[in-house]
Formats: structure tokens, sequence, C-alpha cells
């Protein structure tokens, strides 16, 4: 049986339950299929800065995206040793973009997205297995035997993105040389009451301690610390790494684990993806980390995501359902989005120094850096002009 649709979306991702919202908010008839069964609340925690806050509010819910989070009003940058680096009051963001940044769980978000669309609008356990393209129209082969005519086809499949290479654009990964552990401590207290909506990081050699509140009972948390590519390890053993790195590092904050499931905690290696030249394929195209992964020393990977959705739709409805649109939202989104990419990895790099001398001379750095550059930088992240993307300057280069 052949369905038909204009746009069909593969992957139920923050980037594809957002591009279906703000499409089917602009009249169009969309399709998403996940190849998961439904969704999960497996997973950790998300950071929803004010560039993503904002394009909730243009779609009409970012209230609710508030009211099932927590809010974080203090950012504080500390070295393991030596206390505090760069504090940022994240409530003066608000004064200019409207929000603060909001954690939550990720399947929390997952699920407000989800709940937006016409239900009719997602099919789980099905996913794209082929594609022909056809003079105005995509023709894909589902993977439940039947097929969608559509007049655009998106990839927002993640990083190991199926329809990247389906649509031939390639990808090549590069690993930052760290790997993370993410979880939830339930029921922790940790934070006195005056404290509770500030979020830290702590940067120790070859490792790192961040987190928040997500709700009023619960903190999101997230290790990353240096190891080779692809290491295994048991649940039993991550739980034992975890804590020799608590105690030698951040013993102030070994309640976070102390109130983990060991089987709550998940490993994943930090990588992101080399800019690709192009992002579609006559009318298939990619969206989120399927475009551009990032590692998440920004905190911004989801962020670029939801980005990414409202201006594609925009695209869309002004351009038409075609291949003029697509190369309108890579022209638009292409500067901001490369030195995003780019600027997380040199993060990433300067918080595991692990020569003592270094890491004093980066925090000093820090410390003096001037407000003008500071807020040179909130405007580069948070702003959803992409005029502002004038003064972003080159990306560091690839090596």
């Amino acid at each position: 049986m052949k369905a038909h649709c204009d746009v069909l979306i593969q992957g139920a991702g923050i980037a594809g339950l957002t591009l279906a919202i703000a499409l089917e908010q602009r009249g169009y008839k969309v399709k998403l299929v996940e190849r998961a069964d439904g969704l999960t609340e497996v997973g950790a925690g998300i950071w929803m800065a004010a560039n993503p806050m904002q394009v909730f509010s243009q779609l009409g819910f970012a209230e609710k995206i508030i009211e099932a989070g927590w809010a974080v009003k203090v950012l504080r940058l500390q070295d393991w040793k030596y206390g505090n680096i760069q504090t940022t009051n994240m409530s003066r963001i608000a004064e200019q973009y409207g929000f603060e940044t909001i954690a939550l769980h990720r399947g929390v978000l997952q699920r407000l997205l989800f709940e937006q669309l016409e239900a009719e609008s997602v099919r789980f356990g099905c996913e794209v297995k082929s594609v022909t393209q056809t003079g105005d129209q995509v023709l894909a082969s589902l993977s439940d035997g039947s097929s969608c005519a559509a007049a655009i086809l998106v990839g927002a499949d993640g990083f190991n993105s199926h329809m990247r290479l389906m649509a031939g654009l390639g990808g090549v990964k590069r690993y930052s040389g760290s790997s993370s552990y993410r979880a939830i401590a339930r029921g922790a207290h940790l934070l006195p009451a005056e404290a509770e909506h500030e979020a830290y990081e702590i940067w120790a050699k070859g490792c790192r301690v961040g987190f928040s509140k997500i709700n009023p009972a619960d903190y999101y948390w997230y290790m990353t610390f240096d190891a080779p590519a692809g290491e295994a390890s048991s649940a039993s053993e991550i739980r034992t790494h975890a804590e020799r790195l608590f105690r030698t590092y951040f013993p102030q904050w070994i309640g976070l684990l102390e109130n983990t499931r060991t089987q709550d905690i998940l490993r994943t290696d930090i990588s992101d993806m080399k800019p690709l030249p192009r992002w579609s394929s006559g009318r298939i195209g990619l969206i989120g980390d399927a475009a551009h992964a990032t590692t998440p020393n920004l905190g911004q990977g989801g962020a670029m995501a939801v980005e990414d959705a409202l201006v594609l739709a925009d695209a869309f409805k002004k351009r038409g359902l075609n291949e003029a649109a697509w190369k309108h939202f890579e022209h638009v989104r292409r500067k901001k989005v490369d030195w995003t990419v780019s600027t997380s990895w040199f993060i990433g790099k300067i918080c595991h120094l692990g020569n003592p001398l270094f890491r004093t001379l980066r925090n000093i750095a820090l410390k003096k850096t001037p407000d003008r550059i500071t807020q040179k930088q909130v405007r580069r992240i948070y702003s959803l002009d992409p005029t502002s993307d004038n003064d972003l300057g080159e990306p560091i280069q690839w090596r």
C-alpha cells in the first residue's frame, strides 16, 4: 500500500519531532517514521538553552517545557583545585533572549514534543529501507512492507544516520579522545536551597564532572574522561571507575553517584563529524546530528537540531517543497553550525589539559576574559537572527 504526504521524516528524536510540529503548524501533511518500537525513558538529562526555548515559544509550547523541567539561573565553571573560573548569570541572558536554560530528562522532552503532534503522524517500529527520486517526488520503501511518496524526505536519524548513507552524503566521524558517563541521581540532596537553580561544571586532570537539578527531586550529571575509542566496560567497572574519579577529583559531589543506580549509568564515547560538503541531495536532506553532529561541550547539540527544524520549516513555506528550499536552509544555518562544532571541539581539548602549568594559564585567561568578548559569545550562541552570524569569524580549522 502506498501512502502520500508532503514531508516524510526518518527519526523521532528532538530534530524530527520538532520539525514535524513546525511543518504541521504550517499546514503540511507529515509522516514521521521511527525504527524504535516507541518512546522510551532510557537516557539522561539535557539542557535546553535560550535559543531552543525561543523556538519552542514560537511553536507555542515553551511554557510546557518550563513546567516539566528546572530553570538554571547560574552556571559555575570551576577548577577542581582552585575553585571558580567563570560564573555565568543565566537570568541576565533571559533578560536579553527571554529564557533561562531549562534542564530536564531527555525522555520527558521527547514525550512533550510527541504530544504536540497528531497521533497518526508518527509510526513506530518502522524505517525507510530504500529511496528513489523521480521528478517532483521521493518514493520510499518502508520496513513494514508499505511505501510512501513524498515531496521531501528528511533524515533526522542522528549521528549514525542511515539516511545520510542512502543519500550519498558521506560523513567522517572523529573521536575526541574522551568518553563519558551520564545518569540521573534520584532523590539526591546536594545543593542548599538558595543554590538549587545553579549548574556546575568542574574541570580536573583529564576529566570533568557537570550537573544540575532537572526537577525538585533529581539531578542530571555527566562525567567525561580520557579513554581509548570503543573501550568496553561492564556496569560494575563503570561504577568503580566513576567512583575513583569522584573520590580523587570531585569528593564534594560523590552524592551524585551514591544516588544513582549502577544500571542507569550510560557510557558514550564523545565524537563529532567532519563538516559535510552538503546537507542534501535533490529532495533528500538532513537535519540535526545527521547533518552536523557535535561534541557536547557547548551544550548545543539538541539546540542546533531545534533551530534547524524551525529554519527548514520556514524555508519550505517560503521556497516551496523543493531543492531550492534545502539550499536556502543550508545557506542560513551553515556558518553558525560550523562555528558551534569547531568551538565545542576546542573547548573539549582545553578542559582536559593534563599539564598543571597549562591549566593555570587557561584558568587565568578565562577569568580575565573581557565582558565584551563574553557578550559576543552569548550573542553567537543564543541569537536566532541569522545576521548575527556575520561576526562569528572563521571556524577553527580541522586537524
